[in-house]
């Protein structure tokens, strides 16, 4: 069983607030048991990087938590 976290999907999306000129986009990420849905400001190379940065941190933490078995 992979508890791992991946990105599912990222994709352009409309802004929170209509008159907001920047680009936006929606990302999905989830491993077996979870799904996270969220929304980031900038560019898709400055998103995809918070998403990948991210994924490190959750991955790193549920690693971190996982008790071996005695």
């Amino acid at each position: 069983m992979s508890w791992k976290f991946e990105l599912v999907t990222v994709r352009q999306t409309s802004p929170p607030i209509p008159d907001d000129k920047n680009s936006w986009y929606q990302y999905t990420i989830a491993n077996q048991t979870s799904e996270i849905t969220g929304t980031r400001r900038g560019s898709r190379h400055e998103v995809e990087a918070f998403i990948t940065a991210s994924l490190h941190r959750l991955n790193n933490r549920h690693k971190a938590a996982t008790f071996s078995k005695s």
